[in-house]
Order: structure tokens, then C-alpha cells, then sequence
């Protein structure tokens, strides 16, 4: 196949992640290899043909590389099997003995040693962080861990991770399975998933930072390039005395919100350096990215991939993933992947994901991950309750890939454990999802949203870990706002100054804490002037300064801080899995300053204005100081603004012009108007004009267009 025909079957084939036996029992799944083979076999028949797995070990030593457990993996899934491809995921991540060569180059945690000599003796030691997460149940004390391993800004890491990388591109390339292997993801970091080490980890853990004796010395020479002398560093810092030597980190204290923290400080209104922190973390996670996607290109010419954009993430800054521009602009990298977001994601919601995928997916092919738990699964936490809940969420996932563009992969992390290819029902409703997806995959069908949702990556540069504001805009909102009964888009800032705004009545911007007068009046000149547009928390407030008039020319209102109000009645809490977790108040509260012309919408219990509108040209701006908007609310807010409201309230609704699919969270029935002849999709009933739909709860019913 060529580049554009393999990036092609990416796009309009569903892929596989599966576990590889490669001919012995595993002893993790006791899966034999009979079992194995049978249900490899049963995702050959299924119609996934691109398979993606996790590497073995192989670079195992200083320019040492062993490919023999490589080998072994890939003959127990490609030999005999000449219509299966390959997409290896390959961990970047260097061997012991390197990180002992060059311990100068190690992520160092904020508790960590201060030389070199210090790093070298904790090396391989319990005191060493290898995995850079916990599964849960070490979190608490936190075990007593120094270092990890490399840090992603080490120029001699991405030296000799490319020499690795291309050592086992070109084994690949000049074995039996060359025209198989399609494409390549180069991995590394917390769980492979190119994010800084110790990302995921909450506030109180000390087991965070990169206080590593390069990574110091490289952000400081990047920030003197950046501002252009020492002296202007030091002075866009507040640190008149800073030096390379002395160059302060942030610390793990610093980031975290829960101790008591004000506006300024979590949007870092006054602490440039974390800021700086944040946009070189990125830079350096995607300098690796693009030095191995380089190598791909170079030794292959065929795609490469790797996860990136996790916005959902708390400390995406920390994490590295920012750099949204250049990975939509890089020739070096063709395709992106997160996993779905794990926060409202069973039966009866919306579902959501860790990225901005839709605006991946205007430029680059975005792969999602669909790592659900069927009713089989043994994690009770994470596990449907039966198998209609199972079909409910996995029909789910095919919609959002199909009506928001995007390819996928099916992800049975639970392996023999949650035996979906040893299921009959799940076997055929997987056959039937695949045959439906390559159907409809790739087609050029009209986007029929009139609600945008819309994140911002400079502003969640602009944030420390705060938990409580996150969770509540970045999971919550969407959730609420996708139960509207009306179709939705994702996209970035960056977006609105390149797609059609016009067809957009209601705009909501999620966190746009930066946002200077200037670059709103040039989105302000595209959106429709009738929109309704709800700014969130302290948006508008940093141009990237500190500016009240700012926030007021943008967004047409004040906030002020009310640390004694009292919270709203609706104190918010958030769906993880099957867990409802509280969450926490690290945020400082605010209200609206209250104006003449204002229209209140709501307040808290002891009248601080939380939510107002005012008008703007034709149609209206709403302000939201605080994390309570719901449904009931924004549904009337919807249709005030004339979004057309498809279902009723708390349904969501996945649909362009072709395809149409309904997911109540309670039980619903409305009368849907189909123009043309449609298709229900599971029982092949023809439908036409106006169709009464009963849906019950956490089911769902979904149609295309013939």
C-alpha cells in the first residue's frame, strides 16, 4: 500500500489492541495458546485487521538491541495470518545501564538527589521510580521515591533513542513482515503515553517535578532564548538574582491548589516561571516526538503516531502536552490517540474524551481509544452492569468516531479476564459495529452542530493543579451540556479563527482564562452576531496579564473574589467510572460583580450573583463565576438562543446529516421528524417523517440515513 492508502485504512478500519501470548500460558491472563489463537481468530472474523500491541524489551543496553522477544511477539500474531497488519507500539524509554551512563539526564523529583554521584547509587534502588504512576493502592503513604528515569529535554536521549528507534524500524523493515507492519508509535514517559513522569499523581505526593541536573540547565538557556538576554529573563521572572546555577524549579508545592491559593495564584498571574515551565515541558515532550516521528519517516515512509493532547489531564502543562500547533502542523507525525475520557462513561451519558479529538481530527487522523469494560469484566468499578449497558456504550463509541470523524481502536485491557472474543453476543455485535464503521468511515457528511464547545491549550498553561475547576469544566459542563438533547462540537480557541462560526448559536468557552481584547474581537468578527456565548469562572481576565479591563472588554462582565460566600446548594461532584467522588474545593470562589442591565440567572444561597447575561450585538454573553449550570438551565438557555433541540432533555444526541443516534440517561419519548427515508441500525426498520421514539433509560436507538 502507499502512505495515503495505509492512512486511509487507519481511518476507515476499527483497530485492535489485544494482549500477544507468544506460544507459552500467560501468566497474568492464563490465557493458552489454543485460547489465544481462537480469539485472535474471532477478531479476524470480526473484520479489525489492524492490530496494535506493546513491544517487548529490546533496547536493553548502551547501543546494545536484543529484537528476539520482538520477534516473538510479532510471529504469534503475523505468521500464517498474511491479511493482518502491525502497528507496534515501541517504548522509547532508555535501559538501566544508559540511565547509569548519563545520570545527569534523569528526572530528578522534588525530594531527589542534588548530584550526580547521589543519582547513580539510587539507580535501580527502590528509591527509583520506573513506572512514573501507582495502581492505586501505593498511594497512601506514598512509598519513598527519589528519581525516575530520563527527562524528556535530554538532548542525549533523543540522540539515542533515535539510534534505537531506527535500529528496530529497519530490523522490521528488512524482515518477512515488512508490507504488514503499516506504521509505528514510538512511546515513552508515564505510561507510555508521552506524558512527564509522575503526571497523574494528587496533590500532597512529593513524587513530581523534573529537578534533574540537564533539565535545569536546558530550561534556563530556553528561557534566556526566549526573552532574549539574561536580564530580561530575570526580570519577566521577578528574579533579579537568578543565574543558571540557581535556577529555581517549581515545586510540587507551588503546583498544588488545595493548601488555600487566590485568582492570581492558580491562573499564575504573577508566577511567569511556572508558565514557562509548563510551555518548555511541552516543547521538549514534542521535540521527542518529532525527532522519532522523523525517524519513522526516514527509515519507513510509512505514518507514525503516539498519544498526545490530553487536556482532561489536571497538570497538562506539567505533562507536556501543549503543543497542539505543531503536532497538527508537523510533516513528521500523522496520527494522534488518547484513550476515552473515564469520567461519565457508562451507560445512559454522553461519553467524552481526554483530548480536543474533533480538532485533531481537522488536521491530523485521530485515533481514539475505547478501553470500556464489558458486563464480563471482573473490576466492579469499571464493569457494565449487563449487556445491554454493554451494547449502550460500545454503539456509543462508534457514533462519536463516526459523526466526530475520528478512527478508533477497540481495547480489551482486561484481556482473558474480560473475555470479549471468547463471547459470542459480544463477537457479533463487534462484527456488527465494524461492518457498520467501515460503511460510514471516511465519508464526507455534513456537520449538523449548532453548540460548540471550546478549550483553550494556552490558558491550561495558565493554571497550577487545581483539581475542583478542572474536573467541573472540563467533565462536568461538556456532560451537562451534551444532555441538552442537541448535537455538539469540540474544538480549541485556535479553531474559531479557521472554521465556519456562523452555523453556531450557542458557543461555550470552557477555560479561556487568556484571552486578550484583540484575538476576541477577530473571533468575535466571525461568530454569529444572534450566538449566545457563556464564558466560565475568570474568563477573559489575563491578556496574558492580569487585567480587569481586559476581562470586561471581552467578556462584558467583572468577577471578584467571595471566599466567605456560601456555596451553591448544588455542590458538585463528578462520575469516574462507577465512583462518585467529591469534588474538591481548591478553587477560590467568585462571583459577578453586579451591573445595571445584568439579567440574574443564578445565585448562591446568600445572594452573591453566580450566573448573569447581558446583551451583545443580537444575541447575548453569559457569565459563570461558579461550576453550577445544569441541564434543566442550559436547555432553556439553548433554546432561547434557537439551537435546534433534537431530543428531549438529558438524551444526548450523536448525529451529522447521515447518521442519527439517541442516549438517554433517563427514560424518554419524543417525536423525531425524519426527513428522507432512515434506518434503524440494530432492528432494520425503515422510518420516515415524524416517528414517536421510547427510549428507556441507559439504552439507546440509532438510525442512518438511506
Amino acid at each position: 500500500m502507499t502512505f495515503d492508502e495505509i492512512l486511509q485504512k487507519m481511518k476507515t478500519t476499527p483497530w485492535n489492541w489485544y494482549y500477544v501470548c507468544s506460544g507459552e500460558a500467560s501468566p497474568k491472563h492464563q490465557e493458552s495458546w489454543q485460547m489465544y489463537r481462537e480469539r485472535r481468530e474471532k477478531i479476524d472474523y470480526i473484520g479489525s485487521d489492524i492490530n496494535t500491541l506493546n513491544m517487548p524489551v529490546w533496547w536493553v543496553g548502551i547501543d546494545t538491541y536484543d529484537f528476539s522477544k520482538v520477534d516473538k511477539y510479532i510471529d504469534a500474531l503475523l505468521k500464517d495470518y498474511p491479511d493482518r497488519y502491525l502497528v507496534p507500539r515501541i517504548k522509547m524509554d532508555p535501559p538501566l545501564e544508559w540511565l547509569k551512563e548519563n545520570p545527569e539526564d534523569v528526572c530528578v523529583y522534588y525530594n531527589g538527589p542534588t548530584n550526580a554521584e547521589e543519582i547513580k547509587e539510587m539507580l535501580g534502588t527502590p528509591l527509583h521510580d520506573r513506572n512514573g504512576w501507582d495502581d492505586g493502592k501505593t498511594r497512601n503513604p506514598y512509598p519513598d521515591q527519589r528519581i525516575a528515569n530520563q527527562s524528556f529535554s535530554s538532548k542525549k536521549w533523543v540522540e539515542d533513542a533515535s539510534k534505537a528507534l531506527s535500529a528496530f524500524v529497519e530490523h522490521l523493515e528488512s524482515g518477512p513482515y515488512k508490507d504488514q507492519t503499516i506504521g509505528y508509535m514510538p512511546a515513552f514517559g508515564n505510561c507510555g503515553e508521552c506524558m512527564w513522569w509522575g503526571d497523574w499523581r494528587n496533590q500532597g505526593d512529593p513524587r513530581k517535578g523534573d529537578f534533574g541536573l540537564n533539565h535545569k540547565k536546558y530550561f534556563y538557556e530556553w528561557a534566556v532564548e526566549k526573552y532574549g538576554s539574561e536580564d530580561a529573563l530575570r526580570k519577566a521572572w521577578n528574579m533579579p538574582s537568578l543565574t543558571k546555577e540557581n535556577i529555581p524549579m517549581p515545586t510540587p508545592m507551588e503546583r498544588w491548589s488545595e493548601g488555600g491559593k487566590n485568582l492570581r495564584q492558580v491562573i499564575l498571574a504573577d508566577d511567569q516561571r511556572q508558565v514557562d515551565c509548563n510551555e518548555f515541558h511541552s516543547k521538549a515532550c514534542f521535540d521527542a516526538i518529532e525527532a522519532f516521528g522523523k525517524v519513522i519517516k526516514e527509515k519507513s515512509g510509512k505514518p507514525a503516531g503516539c498519544f498526545y493532547g490530553y487536556f482532561q489531564d489536571e497538570t497538562v502543562g506539567y505533562a507536556g502536552h501543549l503543543s497542539i500547533e505543531r503536532a497538527l502542523n508537523t510533516p513528521y507525525v500523522d496520527f494522534y490517540s488518547s484513550p476515552k475520557g473515564y469520567h461519565y462513561c457508562l451507560a445512559g451519558d454522553p461519553g467524552s474524551s481526554q483530548a480536543p479529538a474533533q480538532s485533531f481530527a481537522r488536521k491530523k487522523l485521530w485515533i481514539e481509544e475505547n478501553d470500556c469494560r464489558s458486563h464480563l469484566s471482573p473490576d466492579v468499578i469499571r464493569k457494565s452492569d449487563n449487556f445491554d449497558d454493554t451494547q449502550t456504550i460500545f454503539w456509543r463509541e462508534i457514533y462519536r468516531a463516526l459523526t466526530f470523524k475520528q478512527g478508533f481502536w477497540w481495547m480489551d485491557i482486561d484481556g482473558i479476564a474480560d473475555d470479549w472474543y471468547g463471547d459470542k453476543d459480544m463477537v457479533e455485535m463487534f462484527k456488527d459495529q465494524a461492518d457498520f464503521y467501515k460503511k460510514h468511515a471516511g465519508g464526507d457528511r455534513k456537520n449538523i452542530a449548532q453548540v460548540l464547545f471550546v478549550e483553550d491549550e494556552e490558558s491550561c498553561g495558565h493554571t497550577t493543579y487545581i483539581s475542583g475547576a478542572q474536573r467541573a469544566l472540563r467533565l462536568k459542563l461538556e456532560r451537562e451540556l451534551r444532555l441538552c438533547g442537541a448535537v455538539v462540537d469540540h474544538l480549541r480557541v485556535a479553531d474559531m479563527l479557521e472554521v465556519d462560526m456562523c452555523k453556531y448559536k450557542f458557543i461555550v468557552f470552557c477555560h479561556a482564562f487568556v484571552m486578550p481584547k484583540e484575538k476576541w474581537e477577530k473571533i468575535r468578527a466571525r461568530i454569529n452576531p444572534s450566538a449566545y456565548v457563556l464564558f466560565n469562572y475568570c474568563a477573559g481576565i489575563l491578556d496574558p496579564s492580569f487585567s480587569l479591563e481586559n476581562q470586561k472588554a471581552v467578556t462584558g462582565f467583572n468577577i471578584y473574589e467571595t471566599p466567605n460566600r456560601m456555596a451553591h446548594k448544588d455542590l458538585y461532584k463528578h462520575i469516574y467510572w462507577h465512583e462518585t467522588r467529591a469534588i474538591p474545593q481548591d478553587y477560590p470562589l467568585l462571583s459577578v460583580v453586579k451591573e445595571d442591565g445584568q439579567q440574574v440567572l443564578q445565585t448562591s444561597p446568600d445572594g452573591n450573583v453566580l450566573t448573569a447575561c447581558i446583551k451583545r450585538d443580537n444575541g447575548k454573553n453569559i457569565f459563570a463565576s461558579d461550576f453550577t449550570l445544569r441541564t434543566p438551565l442550559l436547555r432553556e438557555l439553548l433554546k432561547e438562543a434557537g439551537v435546534q433541540l433534537i431530543a428531549l432533555s438529558h438524551c444526548a444526541v450523536l448525529a451529522d446529516e447521515k447518521l442519527i443516534g439517541f442516549f438517554p440517561y433517563t427514560d424518554v419519548c419524543f417525536e423525531h421528524n425524519f426527513e428522507g427515508v432512515w434506518q434503524n441500525v440494530i432492528t432494520k426498520e425503515k422510518v420516515s417523517g415524524k416517528v414517536t421514539l421510547p427510549i428507556r433509560a441507559k439504552r439507546f436507538m440509532i438510525f442512518e440515513k438511506i
